[in-house]
């Protein structure tokens, strides 16, 4: 059996992570729950179905607007692991508009993020477990890249934090707590079936 090239690598790659955000967005944006009288209320069995359609469409807006500093990372991490370049920071950094507190935490995030591809697109495998595993070699290292990328995530997010009253702030911070944590979660249950 022949090694996957480099795009098929990509490929397993970008599969893999729409996968993680799409399992992030259902922890984080969870359904509501049907009851039995809703049957029995045409009215408001119409009025869950909106609920539920309103929460797929946002689940699907989450997962999109997680994958854009993913699938940017990535596309750089080819070119890296392809020509043996570096990333064109300048260019990423002018396009990304953001504030400039947050420019710093980006930077950080995103070159943490090309690391971590250019290493799994350097790596043997079949598909992203096995990659996973020549990259990091153990559970332990893998962990420690997690618990790098989950800091990089949140000085982000907190450099992202916008000025908001205390109303819409409480909102935010339990979205924002409940995406560190199922991150967390998520990546600790991913690492012990690939490190079994």
């Amino acid at each position: 059996m022949t090694l996957p090239k480099l795009s098929e690598k990509k490929a397993l790659i970008l599969e893999y992570e729409e996968r993680f955000a799409f399992d992030l967005s259902r922890e984080v944006l969870e359904s509501p729950k049907m009851s039995f009288w809703m049957i029995l209320i045409p009215l408001f069995l119409l009025y869950h179905v909106y609920r539920v359609r309103r929460v797929v469409e946002g689940r699907k807006g989450f997962a999109k607007n997680y994958l854009i500093t993913r699938k940017r990372a990535l596309e750089e991490s080819l070119s890296l692991a392809d020509k043996a370049g570096s990333p064109n920071l300048q260019t990423i950094m002018r396009d990304s508009n953001l504030p400039e507190k947050a420019k710093g935490p980006f930077k950080e995030l995103f070159l943490l993020l090309v690391e971590h591809y250019a290493d799994l697109l350097r790596s043997y495998g079949h598909d992203v477990p096995s990659l996973i595993l020549s990259a990091y070699k153990s559970r332990t290292n893998y962990l420690l890249f997690l618990n790098r990328l989950n800091k990089a995530e949140k000085a982000l997010t907190d450099a992202l934090r916008p000025d908001t009253p205390k109303c819409a702030a409480a909102d935010i911070d339990f979205i924002v707590k409940a995406m560190e944590i199922s991150t967390e979660r998520l990546g600790r249950q991913r690492a012990e079936l690939i490190f079994k």
